[in-house]
């Protein structure tokens, strides 16, 4: 079956331009629609105005010359222009027509004008307006009926083309205020376009060569422009393109990572094979095989808990994961765990100080969790650190709020890197020397604030880092 053609796509020019000219033209329209009525109603305003001051003329003469040869005279002597529709007509008491004139001739009355179709008497009413179309000349006359004192009807008609001038002034007018609209509706598009479209086909253009030379970091050239929306819009793709920019930059350095932290671990599960395999053609040596497979399950557990980590981190962040949460001492907890790093700590002569207050501080929360932020704040430490530094841990209970602070005097982050350090897979320039995902941070920030509560540090680059958590105490 073949497929159908597509619709041409055209420019934003052509749409906007059209939009423009579809309401000019619509405008326009409405606008004729609203002033031909008007027009009209003006126009056959000034007609009657002027049938009645004929018919108040014409009253007087037959007032003075009853036998009418004065108005035939008077008649005779109006020089109307021939685009004027004109007629008179002086009816006996019976009804029967005793002198009619009209221009042009035959005028074309509906029933004719100078005779009458209906006969009788004419009734006795006062004067009246009738509005009457002319099929013949297409124009309306305005007829003033008046009934004279001695039982005769005095009938005037008349209707020129001023209706017809004005409306035909204001259809012109119509077709070049469209003309006109036609104009500016392409001068608008223009004006329209390089306002909206200079910033955005910049957006394009470096989207495209983002896209193109595949580095995001050389992110956005800027946009300005003055429609604010569109300002907005640039920064907010300046802002997704740096985040993502940083992304790709912590996947890379996660790969990184990841290879060298498993290249260890991977060659000795290599070296105790080949031992194993050599064990084959001579005595093994059973001390060095237990040693390997020592270090493997060693490394095989750093590698678990990597991987483990990532899989918390993404379920804590998507909020699957729920917390066993129990009452329990978070001093003891800091105690335990501390106790845990003392080692590291005396293998680098670092010197780890413990300030606990008296007494318990209860918590109602993860205790497995939470002695794992216990433990990367004091890991980060010791490890960030130089030989015979100093390591503070400390807690204390203010009001409704378990405050844990974990300070050092060791390498601090640099200010540019501060706002990055809560982001998963981030790790510092100072950091890359050691193992480890960068994902510690992270397990802090999400676990804390699954626990309802905050996590803050100040860090000033090679002099310290203070970290601080506040949880909800029982």
């Amino acid at each position: 079956m073949p497929s159908s053609p597509r619709p041409k796509k055209r420019s934003f020019l052509f749409h906007l331009s059209l939009c423009y000219l579809a309401v000019y033209v619509v405008c326009a329209f409405l606008l004729y629609l609203i002033s031909a009525p008007v027009i009209s109603h003006a126009a056959r305003s000034f007609d009657r105005q002027d049938v009645r001051s004929d018919s108040l003329e014409y009253t007087e003469i037959l007032d003075n010359n009853t036998s009418g040869n004065w108005l035939a005279e008077e008649v005779a002597l109006e020089n109307f222009p021939s685009t004027t529709v004109f007629g008179i007509r002086l009816l006996a008491a019976d009804g029967s027509v005793i002198y009619a004139a009209s221009q042009p001739d035959p005028m074309g009355f509906p029933g004719g004008w100078t005779t009458r179709v209906a006969k009788g008497p004419l009734p006795e009413l006062g004067d009246s307006w009738d509005e009457v179309f002319i099929p013949g000349v297409e124009r309306y006359v305005q007829v003033k009926t008046t009934h004279l004192p001695d039982g005769r009807v005095l009938q005037v008609a008349k209707g020129t083309d001023r209706e017809h001038v004005l409306n035909a002034i204001l259809f012109r007018t119509l077709l070049i205020f469209v003309g006109l609209g036609a104009g500016l509706s392409l001068c608008g598009g223009l004006f329209m376009m390089a306002l909206t479209l200079r910033p955005i086909n910049r957006v394009i253009a470096d989207m495209s060569r983002v896209i193109e030379t595949g580095e995001p970091e050389s992110g956005m050239s800027g946009v300005s422009s003055r429609i604010a929306e569109l300002n907005t819009l640039g920064a907010i793709f300046g802002q997704m393109l740096q985040k993502n920019a940083l992304l790709i930059r912590a996947m890379k350095d996660t790969l990184d990572n990841v290879a060298h932290d498993f290249r260890t671990p991977l060659a000795r599960i290599r070296s105790a094979a080949e031992t194993a395999l050599s064990s084959r053609r001579q005595p093994p040596d059973i001390n060095a095989l237990i040693g390997a497979l020592a270090e493997i399950i060693e490394d095989c557990d750093n590698a678990k808990l990597q991987l483990q980590n990532l899989m918390d981190l993404r379920a804590m962040e998507s909020g699957v994961v729920q917390l066993d949460r129990q009452r329990f001492d978070l001093a003891k907890t800091v105690v335990q765990v501390a106790d845990f790093y003392a080692v590291l700590a005396d293998e680098k002569k670092i010197t780890m100080r413990i300030l606990l207050p008296d007494g318990e501080v209860p918590i109602d929360g993860d205790a497995d969790r939470l002695s794992q932020v216990v433990a990367n704040l004091i890991d980060n430490a010791i490890k960030y650190t130089p030989n015979d530094g100093d390591v503070s841990i400390a807690l204390e209970r203010a009001a409704d709020k378990a405050i844990l602070t974990v300070t050092d005097n060791g390498i601090g982050i640099p200010a540019d890197e501060q706002a990055l350090v809560w982001q998963r897979l981030f790790r510092g320039s100072n950091a890359r020397s050691e193992k480890g995902l960068g994902l510690g941070m992270s397990v802090i920030k999400a676990v804390v604030e699954a626990h309802g509560g905050t996590v803050s540090f100040t860090s000033e680059q090679g002099h310290s880092s203070r970290f601080v958590v506040s949880l909800p105490a029982c």
